[in-house]
């Protein structure tokens, strides 16, 4: 059992103590601290006997100090918390300002799913294998994207009891960059269908709405784009796309069902979001794997990248097998590992241009995932 500790602050009385009666149902077994006074916080943290809250939630407009000074006050403080902003402001425009200081923003008034939601990410960050200085370094990210209201939009419908293609299809229909995408994976070869669609309900149909909502998110990620220029943008999700269309050839030639293809896609194509990230804060293409120095042992993109889709939802499987994919080993018996050296082999494969690369390739794997390369090639050179 993972006990967390969670300190919120909000002048409003009334609402702390509703807060306090959610959060203690929700969480019996967790230390929560309520605090009042935004101008003491630090002196009442200290008292309070709480070392490590892995939560620091606080209201935005409070009168002596307003909710985003005190979050970035946090930020320098307890580096290693996760930042939630409560407001009743609900524009659009709010989330996206609040991305440099807040993880969360959580509306006022708030649903007992709004907090399960934040507690039990916290939770799946807890469980990444993430020492303590790494979590400092991820917490202290400048620009951490924030999920734009179509992906929302989607996430909403996918969730909902009647949701159908066609609406999925609706709320896509509005971002043409999405609708040119979906076509071109639903009409690629590396996914097997016979005849062509220029139907978007049906390319829909075809791709499901895991790989929707994946191609959504990592086409429409919004990221700050100070150091990244658009055409390395399309660089690195051009070849985001096809490494995960290679990643999901070799699951579904080595037998895997379609669900475990369409995780190694997932996994495959959100590590695109860890690449921008790290590009942003300073690092060239080279050198991705190293610039933060976040945790030895695993590339920077990779860690980036779970941290950030373990802070949206995703289980925490998707985030093992992005961290699994720079340790390629066929013969283990975990599941998540073989799936991450599936999409760490297909990074491999997606920079060969020729046959003679991809025998001398196979020569160097077990016996069974060799052949399936070898029978891949003349797609694989193809498309390539």
């Amino acid at each position: 059992m993972t006990n967390l500790e969670v300190v919120c602050v909000d002048d409003d009385e009334f609402m702390l103590k509703a807060i306090g009666r959610l959060v203690r149902r929700l969480r019996p077994e967790w230390r929560f601290l309520l605090l009042h006074d935004p101008m003491r916080w630090q002196e009442d943290l200290a008292a309070s006997g709480l070392e490590h809250p892995a939560i620091f939630i606080s209201d935005l407009l409070m009168p002596k100090k307003r909710g985003d000074e005190l979050l970035d006050e946090v930020k320098g403080y307890l580096p290693e918390s996760i930042r939630v902003l409560l407001t009743g402001d609900t524009t659009q425009e709010l989330p996206q300002k609040a991305h440099s200081y807040a993880h969360f923003v959580l509306p006022k008034p708030f649903t007992q799913e709004d907090f399960e939601h934040l507690f039990l990410c916290a939770e799946r960050l807890h469980k990444m294998p993430f020492n303590s200085e790494c979590r400092k370094k991820l917490c202290a990210l400048s620009g951490l994207p924030v999920l734009p209201n179509t992906v929302q939009e989607l996430q909403a419908v996918i969730a909902s009891p009647n949701c159908d293609m066609h609406l999925m299809a609706e709320v896509i229909s509005h971002e043409p960059s999405l609708v040119a995408r979906i076509f071109q994976i639903a009409n690629s070869s590396y996914f097997g269908f016979r005849r062509h669609t220029d139907s978007l309900p049906e390319a829909v149909s075809r791709l499901g709405a895991t790989l929707i909502e994946t191609i959504a998110v990592s086409l429409l990620t919004q990221i700050s784009h100070h150091r990244v220029s658009p055409s390395q943008h399309k660089q690195v999700a051009e070849r985001a796309l096809q490494v995960s269309s290679v990643a999901r050839l070799i699951a579904k030639k080595m037998d895997y069902n379609r669900r475990d293809q369409d995780k190694v896609f997932v996994a495959s194509l959100l590590t695109s979001i860890g690449t921008l990230l790290v590009l942003e804060e300073g690092a060239t293409l080279e050198n991705v794997k190293t610039f933060l120095g976040l945790q030895e042992g695993y590339c920077d993109h990779h860690v980036v990248a779970a941290y950030l889709l373990i802070l949206w939802g995703y289980d925490i499987d998707i985030g093992d097998i992005i961290l699994c994919q720079s340790h390629i080993d066929f013969l283990s018996q975990d599941e998540t590992v073989i799936f991450g050296s599936i999409a760490g082999l297909a990074c491999i494969v997606e920079k060969l241009k020729t046959e003679a690369q991809i025998e001398k390739l196979a020569e160097r794997l077990p016996e069974s995932v060799g052949n399936v390369l070898l029978e891949l090639t003349p797609l694989l050179l193809e498309t390539s």
